[in-house]
């Protein structure tokens, strides 16, 4: 898909209206149910963790999961108000608020988790090898807009390399990807547990460049969103909201394998034990983004106004919730 039907998308998604939030609305606190767009993602590992283990519950949230395939799907979902809350690639809400669209990103969900990896038989085993074979052929696949394809551009570039010394191929779709890696159909490929790990251990892919280089420590992949009304309807469920990502957060870091339990019992991944295991320590949560996952984002949307799918640096960013929050947990 070339980048202009991105932004013409966008752009038509972006065309709901913000319903004005009424006195009364304001003062609700609890929705009857709260409903969450998720993707299979290892950054997900909050959303998943705090459902299985009944913390929305806990919290007074009635809350419904909702998968949906794709991050363009989750953004349509969200803006249209078909749900309420979704955690996706903050690429594509950036594009959205910056196309009018009435979201906001109110905290994060996962960090790192996001590769450069080249085929075994490739020749390349590192970034500088990468250089070696500029101008030689060389497929890379990637995703239009995506944090997939942010990462990959600011690893070549801060390789001295571009778009323009490879072939570059783009697919709609985290599986069809994967499937061409499968097949050698592409030489190197950016990709995401807990599919990457499947690339790696299981293909003999080799990680060249990750997300946490790019965008440093903290580099985010997907967030946590709301529309804008629903912040204003429901601040104090949204503080729940958040505590109880925040418990997850802490509760999957201090026991890794106890949590790979849980999540494995759920079935939320579609993939076996080993695989669970192996990847979830690859994509910490990361909900907390005040410690420098805003900074990451900072560094992905100068790229994408240089790449021309903004035009100016748009107002995502709402983490004062996320703030308060932070201070009762």
């Amino acid at each position: 898909m070339k980048r202009r039907q991105f932004l013409e998308t966008t752009a038509a998604v972006a065309a709901t209206g913000l319903g004005a939030a009424t006195a009364v609305q304001a003062q609700a606190t609890t929705p009857e149910v709260i409903r969450i767009g998720h993707l299979v993602g290892i950054c997900m590992s909050p959303l998943f963790y705090g459902h299985a283990t009944g913390m929305f519950k806990a919290e007074g949230l009635n809350v419904d999961l909702k998968f949906v395939p794709n991050p363009g799907d989750g953004l349509a979902a969200l803006v249209s108000g078909a749900i309420h809350i979704a955690h996706l690639p903050f690429t594509n809400v950036v594009v959205a608020s910056h196309n009018g669209a009435p979201v906001r990103t109110i905290a994060g969900s996962g960090a790192g988790g996001i590769f450069l990896i080249a085929q075994a038989g490739s020749g390349v085993r590192s970034m500088a090898d990468l250089q070696k074979a500029k101008g030689k052929g060389l497929k890379i696949g990637a995703m239009r807009l995506n944090t997939f394809e942010m990462m990959a551009y600011r690893a070549l570039a801060n390789n001295g390399m571009s778009y323009n010394d490879f072939n570059m191929v783009w697919f709609n779709d985290t599986l069809s990807m994967a499937a061409a890696f499968e097949a050698k159909a592409v030489d190197v490929v950016t990709h995401v547990e807990p599919f990457a790990t499947n690339l790696v251990d299981k293909m003999g892919g080799i990680p060249i460049a990750s997300n946490l280089e790019t965008w440093g420590k903290d580099g985010p992949d997907c967030v946590t969103n709301a529309r804008q009304d629903f912040i204003a309807s429901y601040p104090d469920a949204t503080r729940r909201y958040l505590r109880v990502l925040l418990k997850a957060d802490r509760a999957i870091r201090a026991d890794m394998p106890a949590a790979v339990e849980v999540l494995d019992k759920g079935k939320y991944y579609r993939v076996d034990k080993a695989t669970l295991a192996a990847s979830l320590p690859r994509q910490l949560p990361q909900v907390d983004l005040t410690q420098g996952g805003d900074k990451g984002m900072e560094v992905a949307i100068k790229d994408m106004l240089t790449l021309g799918y903004l035009k100016k640096t748009p107002e995502v960013l709402d983490l004062r919730l996320l703030r308060e929050t932070l201070k009762t947990v």
